[in-house]
């Protein structure tokens, strides 16, 4: 029997962010990290060291490992502000990508990756690993085979009442692009939209909050932040309009004075609705709307099989698939971009103080 090929991957910025996409590759068992950069010596040495890459293929410029004829792709796990620059870069130097989230700090930082992508016939996939857990998948299902019916309104919130990250740039607006909405409110537009059915958005209305993120006296889940240099909103909220009438709100934070956190979703439907977070799921029969939520669920891998793989690490397995076998990716730049679009909308609508259109 004919040995599986084993990709040979590099891994672009080793900040906490490489260490999944590591493990993903690795217990992918058709992959290999042989190759790392990072503008810092310090965190180069680190996952160095961590991942077992060899110091000769460890690079202070990113530009210098695209160079290795032997790479076949690379992960981008870099602050914000560089995804677009490095992604067009590896793609044009022959490389598939896995770009983490958000794709990129702009609708028109996206559309170039996803030109050059075009161009090049490389893979693009955008690191929005929530669309892998068991429980979206199902929901997922339902709603493509009608159990719910027409969805016409969705909820999306990720709000922490106080969780900005103590390390790295997340607070810094230049380096990221904004705090809490394009952090870890992407992972929930894209995961609610996703489920809808992916209807094409025609305008957003959007409001963001200053309150306390840049002043000092405050503690949150992960210590104290850099108040002083924290500059990106502290919570957001919106109304999409989409297609045929269909809507979606939107609530994140990084800093809310709520009882509890809250990340998850709702869908609405004529037949049905159903949630994540918990996950819900109610049907109406007889007249009567019927608790119907699913138990035991089975987290699975690409091809049907239990599995102990993490969200993280099926979204790796899922690049280094589609690569080998040609598949489309399932979470392809040219989806992604719609998410960017949505971000951008609000952060627009809010300057504008009205509702604008997203193209």
């Amino acid at each position: 029997m004919a040995r599986k090929r084993t990709l040979r991957v590099g891994i672009i910025g080793a900040g906490g962010i490489s260490g999944v996409h590591h493990s993903g590759y690795v217990k992918s068992g058709v992959a290999e990290v042989s190759a790392l950069a990072d503008a810092s010596a310090d965190a180069l040495a680190d996952k160095s060291k961590a991942y077992s890459v060899p110091q000769e293929r460890c690079f202070l410029d990113y530009r210098d490992l695209l160079k290795i004829k032997q790479l076949d792709a690379v992960s981008i796990c870099t602050p914000n502000k560089y995804h677009c620059r490095q992604t067009v870069d590896a793609l044009r130097a022959g490389l598939h990508v896995l770009c983490e989230k958000p794709m990129a700090m702009s609708p028109a930082e996206a559309g170039r990756m996803v030109a050059a992508a075009a161009k090049t016939r490389r893979k693009l996939q955008i690191g929005l690993m929530q669309r892998f857990r068991p429980d979206a998948q199902y929901l997922k299902g339902l709603v493509d085979d009608g159990v719910l019916g027409s969805v016409y309104y969705a909820r999306c919130q990720a709000v922490r009442r106080r969780g900005v990250p103590s390390w790295g740039v997340f607070g810094q607006l230049e380096e990221q692009g904004g705090g809490g909405l394009i952090d870890i409110g992407v992972h929930m537009i894209d995961l609610t939209w996703w489920m809808m059915g992916k209807p094409r958005p025609l305008a957003v209305s959007g409001q963001i909050y200053h309150t306390i993120g840049n002043t000092p006296g405050h503690v949150g889940q992960f210590g104290p932040w850099d108040w002083k240099t924290y500059d990106v909103e502290d919570f957001a909220c919106a109304l999409v309009r989409f297609q045929s009438g269909v809507t979606m709100s939107i609530e994140c934070s990084f800093l809310a004075n709520l009882d509890q956190d809250r990340h998850g979703c709702n869908l609405v439907g004529v037949k049905g609705g159903a949630g994540l977070g918990p996950l819900s799921v109610v049907l109406e029969q007889g007249g009567r709307l019927l608790d119907c939520t699913p138990q035991h669920l089975v987290n699975l891998d690409l091809h049907g099989r239990p599995s102990k793989l993490t969200n993280h690490e099926k979204e790796v397995a899922a690049f280094c698939d589609c690569i080998l076998n040609n598949k489309p990716s399932p979470v392809p730049g040219r989806e992604a971009i719609v998410t960017q679009k949505i971000i951008d909308g609000i952060f627009r609508s809010a300057r504008a103080g009205r509702e604008v259109r997203i193209n």
